[in-house]
């Protein structure tokens, strides 16, 4: 290739940007979720996405890539055109992965546009109505009665449903096996039935299950408790301190967006994320909309 022909391809680039923001979006937004459909990260991507449907008067649908800890959705999502017509809902364990393997498969800063952080989802444990536990000290006596009995479900190595569990581990003193699903609904069934013992996950998954009491929550693993809940401690309040743990639910695409599709997707999320309506159905389950911005987003990843 000649120096011209150089020169004329940057040149082209440069000028291909700005034309690609003024003409956004232009075609279908997928909004892709690392997890199986119905848990907390799903939930909040439908939410946006149909907010972002009627402000961006583009048709906007989720599309569930499950697997490996959502490394699989991960590598999708880094492999995208980074046109704003692809974003993908960032949980902590997005940040959490490459640091649990010698070979991470994707890079967190590098390979990503940071674009918003849309709601903070408190978590809670639970274990099946049919445990014969009332409370957490009683979770804790029955565990340590039977070291490497007892199991938990996740949502798969590095997520935060694995991580809170061996924070609480290493706080209670005991000694559970670890059983990975492909999503939070995925590991319900097994729950319910008795299969694995304890789980500890978003409350708003969770929730319709302990109302209708199936599951029996026993601790808030944040630091107070929430509405939907009031009589449920937080785990602190339970005898089992330093056990805190919750996920920041957030937006990227892939690296190299335009600044100017970052900075209207960004403005536009949060209008939807701040609804009146979303907020009043939000806010009885702890969950906390976040308003930052994509600088503030990029300082929080790295």
């Amino acid at each position: 290739m000649t120096k011209t022909m150089v020169a004329l391809a940057v040149g082209v680039a440069m000028l291909a940007s700005p034309a690609s923001a003024q003409s956004f979006p232009n075609r279908l937004i997928r909004m892709i979720v690392p997890f199986t459909p119905g848990g907390s990260n799903d939930v909040v991507a439908r939410e946006i996405a149909t907010g972002l449907q009627a402000r961006l008067n583009q048709t906007a649908v989720v599309e569930n890539k499950p697997g490996g800890g959502g490394t699989i959705a991960y590598s999708f999502v880094a492999k995208s055109p980074p046109d704003g017509h692809t974003l993908m809902v960032a949980p902590a364990s997005f940040t959490m992965g490459p640091h649990l393997s010698k070979n991470p498969i994707y890079n967190p800063v590098t390979e990503f546009t940071p674009i918003n952080l849309v709601v903070d989802v408190p978590f809670l444990m639970v274990v099946p109505a049919s445990l014969p536990v009332k409370t957490l000290q009683d979770f804790v006596a029955l565990a340590k009665a039977s070291p490497g009995k007892l199991s938990f479900g996740s949502v798969g190595v590095g997520t935060p449903q694995h991580m809170g569990a061996e924070l609480f581990k290493l706080n209670a003193g005991v000694d559970l096996i670890h059983v990975p699903f492909r999503g939070a609904i995925a590991a319900i069934p097994d729950l319910l039935a008795g299969r694995i013992d304890m789980f500890i996950g978003a409350v708003n998954s969770l929730l319709p299950l302990i109302q209708e009491g199936k599951l029996r929550a026993l601790g808030i693993t944040a630091k107070k408790r929430i509405a939907s809940l009031p009589d449920v401690p937080t785990m602190a309040e339970a005898g089992v301190a330093g056990v805190e743990v919750n996920s920041a639910v957030g937006i990227v695409g892939p690296a190299g967006m335009p600044p100017a599709v970052v900075a209207r997707l960004n403005a536009e999320i949060r209008k939807a994320a701040s609804s009146a309506d979303l907020r009043e159905k939000w806010a009885p389950q702890g969950m906390e909309t976040i308003d930052a911005t994509p600088q503030q987003i990029e300082k929080m990843i790295r």
